[in-house]
Order: C-alpha cells, then structure tokens, then sequence
C-alpha cells in the first residue's frame, strides 16, 4: 500500500493548518480546477485520470464572471486559453436567420467586475493542467497519474483501489470522474461509493456538437457573422401551428480558441438520434445525423456552416434529480459528479469552478478544518449544494423556455428584478455572489462567540456543523446571507 504523495513540511503560518494529501479522481475541468485550488491552498495533490489526455476534444465553454474571478484568483494565465471576450446574446429565427433580440454584455466587465469568456475545452484544459503541474506559483505541483482506473474507494478511511492493483491512502479524496457513473457504474464509481443513488431520465432533447474553422469559413465564403464575439441562437421556441417545429430543436453558436473555431450545438428531440449512452461519444458522425428532422427548414446559412464542421460528435442528455448528498468520510464529489446539469444556462463549468473554489477556500490556512476533513466537507456541501441545485433546476427550465435562460431574464434592470421574484436565474444573482463572504459568515455561526483562529473540540464542532441552516435571499441584485443556529 503506497502513500499519495510524502508529506513536505506547510509554510503556513497558522498552527492549526495541517497539509493534505489530497487525491482527485478524474482530470477533466472540474478535477483540475480542484487540483489549482488545493495545491494554491499549501496541499499536495495528486490527480488519478483513466486515459491520456490526448483524447481531450470537444466544443465551446463559457466562462461567467462567477467563473472566471476564481481562475483570476488561482493566478491561471487566462490568455493562454485563447479567449473570445463574449459581446452579445442574440436570438435569430429559425427559418431565416433574422435576429429577433439581442442583449448587448459591452457594459458587463464594469458591471459584474469580469469578463465573460468563451474558450475552446482543449484550450482550456490544457492551460489548467500546465496551471496544475507547473514548477512555477504559490503551492507544490500536482502529480498527474494516468491509466489509473479507479475500482473502489473506502471513504472512512481515505482509500482508493485503482484496477492496475495499485493502492493509495489520502487525508481527502475528490470525485471528479463526471456524470456517467449514473448509468454505467463500471465507468467511474466515486459516486456510487458515497452511496449516492442517483434518479436519472432520458431528456426529451438530445445534441450534437461540432466545429467549423474561421479559415474555412473565410474561404468558402460563409457568413462571418458567425465569428462575432457572440452566443448566437436558432430556435428554441416552438413553431406555429399543430405540427409546427418542436421547441427542442435549437442551436447555440459561438466562436472559440481565439476566434479560429465556431462551434456549435445542435438540439433536437431525442427521438432523433441514434446514441443511446448518456454524456459525450468521442466518435465523429456524418453531417446527416444533424440535419435530421426539422433541420431540413433551417436557415440556408447556417446549413451551409453545419454542412462545413469538423469533429461532428453525439452529446446523449439525461435530466438529473438533485442528489442527496456530495460527501462520506473524507470523500466528496464536484461537479457532474455532483450536480448533472442540462446546458442550457452554460454554467456547468462554471459551477464545477466554484466547486473548487469553495473546496479551496475551507481547507486554507484561514480555517481550520484541515484537523477535521469531514467537518469541512459537510461545510462544503452545506455551501455549494443549495447553489448548484439551483442552477441545475434552472438550466432543465431553460430547455422548455428559452426565455429562461440567464441574459434574456435580465435584459433590463427591471426585467431582472422581476425575473428574481418570479424565481429565475440572473445575471445578478450568479455574478454577485460572494462565497468568501457566505463562507466566513458560516463559519462565524458554526462557532458562534469563539474566534476563528481558536481550538474547538472536534464533536462540538460536527454538532454545530449539523445543526446550521443557511437563509439566502436576493435584496437589490445582491445575495444576503444569513445563518442560524
């Protein structure tokens, strides 16, 4: 039985912080945004990945001000993901192309305090992991371990057992090894370690993501509307009369890696596709499988981009209930793992981020629960779940309504005030949120009169831990927090 990693003596000042070894399973987005956090926050962190990362592929990922803050935080070279800077939404008709509305993000930066980008998820991938693994930052780099395909873990006592027979023991072990652990458990099992059952159905729409290039674009003449530094949407709503388009059928658009790819995302009613297995299918498919049913009535213009594109993969959809819980023993889950989500509100990266964050942010050297890791990670989950749960019920609304969708809920600063009392997602909402401040002030309840930085023992703690419950109302675009005991 081997250790993670040795332990290396902590630089941090406070005596209660004690160094981890911390062990992630899986080293997609949300795997190495946690591995940036941890290793920033004094661990040592070792990532366990099934395969290569050469197979990376994929298509655009938004990242929101609500994301982007914590990669400016973790010191990521945010340039060298090759971002768009995201200008607009716009909403154009199906048949025609005609734009029927637009929301302009030109003041967004100055509103929200950062940028909204959309990067490529290689780019992206690839500039975390260098983050990661990087002898150069705050923080021991993480330890990238691959053909690691993890069989089991003992959450109680920090234990994993990967299938090559290797055996490693960890103070805190993360499940980042994403959604499919739901149908198909011999693809990744942190979950299902946890105990977490999790209640999943086929969603009624299904995708398929692809990628033109900006210089095939240019050549063959296509619409360089395309390029703009923009979301741009087809469809979405349902057509006219009794056999009118279904709703379902929708494209996104947007250009990525520094404006050299459009990539696009094609829905459709699930009915329509022939994949059956729910995430993303790394195998190309002809243009044909896109251009199914009521595409045939599609704007002549984006036909001819779609008719264009490269790595042509199927994206099978499945509607998750929230689960009931993120962690065991010194074991927790992030992201998909944690909370599956539909696309429709293009903050599933984003969230996984957060995820991190606030894994990064209890187990500093400004807290205490390096001594108590599953107190931290009750305190983990009390923070994100509610949140994230909330973005998930969201972003499975927005796929009925696209009106829903964060940007055209908050068009005006009286739409977004309305939108809030009604219950939808906004902009506000996801770009004001403070969770250094939620988190502080958790802890301050969790500790009632004693200070921070003063010892308490360990049952008490869980006990108060336990007993908190978190009140979070929107009062003039900003989160409020509130704790009781």
């Amino acid at each position: 039985m081997s250790s993670a990693t040795s332990a290396t003596p902590n630089p941090n000042s406070n005596s209660d912080f004690k160094q981890l070894q911390v062990a992630i399973i899986g080293g997609g987005l949300g795997g190495l945004s946690a591995a940036i956090a941890f290793r920033r926050a004094g661990h040592l962190v070792n990532i366990y990945e099934r395969r290569n990362f050469n197979v990376e592929v994929g298509a655009s990922i938004s990242c929101a001000a609500n994301g982007t803050r914590w990669l400016r935080e973790w010191d990521v070279d945010i340039p060298d993901m090759k971002p768009v800077v995201l200008m607009k939404l716009v909403m154009r008709e199906w048949t025609t192309g005609q734009i029927l509305n637009e929301y302009s993000l030109e003041n967004y930066v100055e509103e929200w305090g950062d940028y909204c980008y959309m990067f490529h998820r290689q780019d992206m991938h690839a500039t975390l992991l260098k983050t990661a693994i990087s002898t150069e930052g705050v923080g021991t780099p993480a330890k990238v371990v691959i053909d690691h395909i993890c069989e089991s873990v003992d959450p109680d006592n920090g234990i994993v057992t990967f299938k090559n027979g290797v055996t490693v023991h960890a103070d805190l072990i993360i499940g980042a090894d994403g959604i499919r652990a739901s149908i198909t458990p011999s693809q990744s099992i942190v979950r299902g370690q946890i105990s977490v059952r999790p209640d999943a159905k086929s969603a009624p729409q299904t995708c398929y993501r692809c990628n033109v290039r900006r210089e095939d674009i240019d050549r063959l003449g296509l619409v360089k509307y395309s390029y703009d530094p923009a979301i741009q949407f087809w469809g979405g709503i349902q057509g006219p009369g009794v056999d009118g388009r279904s709703k379902f059928y929708k494209i996104v658009m947007t250009p990525c890696s520094g404006g050299d790819i459009v990539s696009f995302y094609c829905f459709m009613p699930t009915e329509l596709t022939k994949n059956h297995q729910e995430g993303f299918v790394f195998e190309e498919v002809p243009v044909s499988e896109i251009l199914a049913g009521k595409y045939s009535e599609l704007d002549p213009d984006c036909v001819d981009l779609l008719k264009n594109s490269v790595d042509r993969m199927p994206w099978r959809l499945y509607l998750h209930q929230p689960y009931s819980h993120w962690f065991k023993g010194n074991t927790c889950i992030l992201g998909d793992a944690a909370h599956p989500m539909m696309p429709h509100q293009s903050q599933g990266a984003c969230q996984a981020i957060e995820d991190a964050a606030a894994l990064g942010i209890i187990f500093s050297n400004k807290y205490k629960f390096t001594r108590d890791v599953a107190a931290g990670l009750e305190l983990y989950q009390a923070i994100r779940k509610p949140r994230a749960t909330r973005v998930q019920a969201a972003s499975a609304r927005a796929m009925e309504n696209l009106n829903e969708r964060i940007g055209f809920t908050s068009l005006t600063p009286h739409d977004a005030t309305l939108a809030a009392a009604e219950g939808k997602l906004t902009v506000n909402e996801m770009n004001t949120y403070d969770m250094h401040g939620h988190i502080a002030a958790s802890v301050k309840a969790l500790y009632k009169d004693q200070t921070e930085n003063e010892l308490m023992d360990k049952a008490v703690c869980v006990e108060r831990l336990n007993s908190v419950r978190l009140g979070i109302s929107i009062e003039q675009g900003s989160l409020q927090y509130s704790a009781k005991l």
